[in-house]
């Protein structure tokens, strides 16, 4: 078992919860994904053709200029080399709603980015990830991430929204 990480959507933050006077604890493989989904990876210096597509702009900008902080953890820096931690999902928070797709497809390209790690480290054989926006709030996506552990009887499925402003 693994300390439970416990997502807050309307706040945007996950945290550790007691149980009982003690730490409470949750399944490892759904500890990797909330931290892999929750942490801010670092923001590439300039923006994929994709990401400019949904709104996605560079830190610095004149019209973000308040907002040039590239995110990600600073021990990255120290292994060039490695897949860096987190997931750039904070990065749809500058994203603009323009039709239905191009949000739910540029999430579930950020998802799978922050999880492959687990299928090149072995923990996991298989990963599939469904988007769509929620029925009852136009600020929120909703999504499911489908993992299949090696040896398994089957595949565990984790279920997660994000809330996010402007959209």
């Amino acid at each position: 078992m693994d300390i439970a990480v416990i997502w807050n959507v309307a706040k945007a933050r996950g945290d550790w919860t007691i149980s009982s006077g003690d730490l409470a604890l949750d399944n490892p493989l759904r500890s990797a994904v909330m931290v892999s989904l929750f942490s801010d990876r670092v923001a590439p210096d300039q923006p994929s053709q994709t990401d400019q597509a949904v709104g996605i702009t560079p830190p610095g900008n004149a019209a973000n200029s308040g907002k040039n902080d590239r995110r990600g953890w600073w021990g990255d820096a120290y292994e060039p080399d490695q897949i860096p931690i987190g997931s750039r999902l904070w990065q749809l928070q500058r994203a603009v709603k323009a039709g239905d797709t191009a949000i739910l497809r540029d999430l579930k390209q950020m998802v799978i980015e922050a999880l492959v790690w687990m299928k090149n480290d072995g923990v996991v054989t298989t990963i599939a990830v469904d988007t769509a926006w929620s029925a009852t709030s136009a600020n929120v996506v909703e999504f499911s991430v489908t993992l299949t552990e090696p040896g398994s009887a089957g595949p565990q499925t984790f279920f997660f929204s994000w809330a996010w402003e402007g959209l």
